[in-house]
């Protein structure tokens, strides 16, 4: 062995033939051997909690942006990495393993989709039936987790979800109830004196910071209750929204920095027509997108008749 030449190492995690096995032992060998790594090692079910946070986010980011290529696969492999990572640290507390997960959320649809995966006769055609017998079962299964009669249908929302998340979901899970609006004017028309309240408040002879973010809250709830009576998720269209201002609020910032200028030195006209470029620059490019991806659809549609 010449002195250039360094010694191989032996391997000491196993080769496995599927990815996700390759995955398993990859982690199984940084959170248990010696020579593991260190950082994971000390990772905690709660440690990590952000970790998973941030990588479902990044995953949906990458939705919003239509990268739905290698790009949308890295993230996806991170958003695993962390559902590998949480049950690497149970399987060390003798709670459950990677295994017992997938196989928690197989029996769960089996348990669900009765009529698809089960015994029930397929009658169920349209997705208002289907949600509605899966409704019915999920009550079935908390009756048999022995919850409370008296218990609230508002229980199983976790207070940790985003706001908008939640709010969407209570009052999701209250219209299922019932408690639901009976047109789409009715919600306008409390929309507008929500408005109107908020105004009130800050318009007082003396403003009071608390009932102003009280009100602020109930304008948000409602714009939120508006966005589900539509189907529209809140939190991903505040997000695209986002997203929006920042490509925007960039190309304007790009264009006064071209002119020597800045945000601060520069006039509301300069920063307005820079805004506008941006908009109708934005206009042309989806303009452009939706032949190519109506002819993808086009070509879709007779691939799965033929």
């Amino acid at each position: 062995m010449s002195s250039k030449s360094k010694p191989k190492r032996k391997p000491t995690v196993t080769t496995a033939v599927k990815p996700i096995d390759r995955l398993l032992d990859i982690m199984h060998h940084l959170r248990n051997h010696p020579e593991g790594c260190v950082w994971t090692q000390e990772q905690t079910h709660k440690s990590l909690t952000p970790y998973l946070i941030e990588e479902a986010y990044e995953t949906a980011d990458m939705i919003d942006q239509g990268q739905y290529d290698e790009h949308l696969r890295d993230e996806l492999g991170d958003l695993l990495l962390q559902i590998v990572f949480h049950a690497a640290i149970a399987e060390q507390r003798k709670s459950f393993k990677f295994d017992d997960v997938a196989q928690a959320i197989v029996d769960k649809l089996e348990r669900r989709y009765p009529t698809i995966l089960g015994d029930e006769p397929n009658t169920l055609k349209t997705a208002a039936e289907i949600d509605r017998r899966w409704e019915e079962i999920k009550a079935e299964e908390r009756k048999k987790k022995g919850v409370k009669p008296d218990a609230s249908i508002l229980d199983e929302i976790s207070h940790a979800l985003p706001a908008l998340i939640r709010s969407s979901k209570l009052k999701g899970r209250a219209s299922k109830a019932g408690w639901e609006w009976p047109d789409v004017t009715m919600l306008l028309d409390k929309i507008s004196e929500e408005v109107g309240e908020l105004r009130d408040e800050i318009e007082a002879k003396k403003p009071d910071k608390e009932k102003i973010a009280a009100e602020f809250g109930d304008l948000m709830f409602m714009l939120v209750d508006f966005a589900r009576w539509h189907g529209i998720d809140a939190e991903d269209a505040l997000r695209i929204t986002n997203n929006r201002f920042e490509r925007r609020f960039r190309y304007m910032e790009q264009g006064l920095k071209k002119r020597g200028k800045e945000i601060k030195n520069s006039t509301r006209s300069e920063r307005l027509a820079l805004w506008d470029e941006a908009k109708k620059a934005e206009k042309k490019k989806i303009s452009r997108a939706r032949p190519k991806r109506l002819k993808k659809y086009k070509k879709s549609i007779l691939n799965i008749r033929s």
